[in-house]
């Protein structure tokens, strides 16, 4: 019975040793994403600030940078914005580069998955509302 086991085992072991010895090869393709802003509908109002959080995602790869923009009909007034990296994300941070938009990322900076918060100041008290909107490019 043993003599049987080993036999049963030693063959097994030469069947399967050139399968053990090879190489095998993988393909791999990265593939980049895109840059996506998604925030909620918001509106500037007379009386208190707004504060708006969006979440800037640059999963291009390319460290091209990007800007934030505010698209409105009236005046406004940013009073800050902070930044973070998301959960889970590992990002780098944007670095402010001149002054289109309201937030320009430099090169290599801004990559990864970042929640923003913009802090608009109030209106004038005889000022309508002015809906926020924000875009990314």
């Amino acid at each position: 019975m043993r003599r049987l086991l080993l036999t049963i085992t030693a063959s097994a072991l030469l069947a399967a040793g050139p399968a053990l010895g090879g190489n095998i090869n993988v393909g791999l393709a990265l593939r980049p994403g895109s840059l996506t802003l998604q925030g909620p509908a918001l509106a500037a109002v007379a009386g208190h600030s707004v504060q708006v959080p969006l979440t800037l995602a640059d999963a291009r790869g390319t460290g091209a940078g990007w800007t934030l923009k505010l698209n409105v009909s009236a005046a406004v007034t940013i009073q800050g914005i902070t930044a973070r990296c998301a959960a889970g994300s590992t990002c780098t941070l944007p670095k402010a580069a001149g002054a289109a938009g309201i937030l320009q990322a430099a090169r290599d900076s801004g990559m990864g998955v970042i929640q923003l918060v913009v802090t608009v100041a109030p209106l004038r008290s005889d000022s309508g509302s002015v809906p926020l909107a924000f875009s990314v490019s």
